[in-house]
């Protein structure tokens, strides 16, 4: 079977429309992409239960884009319309028949009861203001990872001073029997301390919007110390 060219217009139906996709992004500059492209095309006719896909990363830069591909080439592989497999690389023709015969293992079931774990432990790692509002009414420990000059100029009353570049050192000062709100000021560094906490037993939660998000909303702002 011959190689697809993957574009924006292709791109839904073909993974809706065959069980296990291959996508090789790829660029005609590129002289791995060029190395990697007849062990490619070799599977694809070996492989006659599998769809191959090609995606020219210089002509669909916006699908390139979907996935985040920073580095060529690079093999994603799908199957039942779930990414289960990506890697960057040039992969020598034993390692992908190993990707392949992986991929083709795969318990499905297993792989979505895994998607749907992680999901709950996504949710479970974010709260909004208002969610936030009603913990800390009830007294809910929370550390700002801003720095000093921004914690001054306003922040949620008993909130914990506690800078991104202090997070690392000071994660047993934190509680691991209760939740640990993490808040910045829109979100993202807090997200950042949130998964690094998470990732040492710390039950921490991010509040997504942060201090922006708190004051837009109408809570009530500490200036100073």
């Amino acid at each position: 079977m011959s190689t697809i060219e993957l574009t924006e217009a292709n791109f839904e139906e073909t993974i809706s429309s065959h069980d296990i996709v291959l996508i090789d992004f790829w660029a005609e500059w590129c002289g791995p992409c060029r190395s990697f492209a007849p062990i490619y095309e070799a599977a694809a006719e070996t492989h006659q239960d599998v769809t191959f896909a090609k995606v020219d990363t210089e002509a669909e830069r916006r699908l390139a884009g979907m996935f985040g591909i920073s580095s060529i080439p690079t093999l994603v592989a799908f199957r039942d319309k779930i990414v289960v497999f990506s890697q960057a690389g040039a992969l020598p023709a034993p390692a992908l028949e190993q990707v392949i015969s992986g991929v083709r293992e795969l318990d499905m079931d297993d792989v979505r009861r895994q998607i749907e774990a992680q999901q709950s432990e996504q949710e479970r790692a974010r709260a909004s203001v208002a969610d936030l509002a009603a913990a800390h009414a009830q007294g809910a420990v929370v550390i700002d990872v801003r720095e000093r000059h921004e914690y001054l100029a306003g922040h949620l009353a008993d909130a914990q001073l506690m800078p991104m570049n202090t997070v690392p050192a000071r994660v047993q000062d934190l509680p691991t029997d209760r939740p640990v709100y993490v808040i910045c000021q829109t979100g993202a560094r807090s997200s950042q301390a949130t998964a690094f906490l998470r990732s040492k037993g710390v039950d921490a939660i991010n509040v997504e919007g942060g201090m922006s998000e708190w004051e837009r909303n109408g809570y009530a702002v500490t200036r100073g110390a």
